[in-house]
């Protein structure tokens, strides 16, 4: 099985990782926003985006979405968070979706999102 890494950053002051990786069954990244400097919403709606284009460069889209974990720096911002994903997703193909409190390793990161996909040549099936 073949298996694409996507995206690197090395460090310091960060470890030395890859963004995600795609093999032949699944899509994953793991993001946050480069500028920090906007708020929860702008936060999200950047990784959302930048997820996106990493899925399509790896043969798939938001709407083979299979599961998105969320990590909120402060879960008073779950509504903030939720209206800005409401507005991305596609309503007819949502994913399973966690979203739980926790601290990043950068203060200033508001919100980190990890998405898995399926690839588009992968056959989705509603139970």
């Amino acid at each position: 099985m073949s298996i694409t890494k996507i995206g690197k950053t090395k460090g310091p002051p960060s470890p030395n990782i890859h963004l995600g990786a795609a093999c032949p069954e699944m899509i994953s990244v793991c993001l946050t926003a480069p500028d920090k400097s906007g708020g929860l919403t702008e936060q999200t709606r950047q990784i959302l985006d930048i997820a996106e284009r990493h899925l399509i460069d790896a043969g798939s889209a938001h709407d083979r979405l299979l599961m998105v974990q969320v990590w909120l720096a402060d879960i008073s911002g779950f509504a903030e968070f939720r209206d800005a994903w409401n507005a991305w997703i596609d309503p007819d193909n949502v994913p399973a979706l966690s979203v739980v409190e926790a601290q990043a390793s950068r203060r200033d990161s508001l919100v980190e999102i990890r998405v898995y996909a399926a690839p588009s040549n992968q056959k989705s099936e509603e139970t």
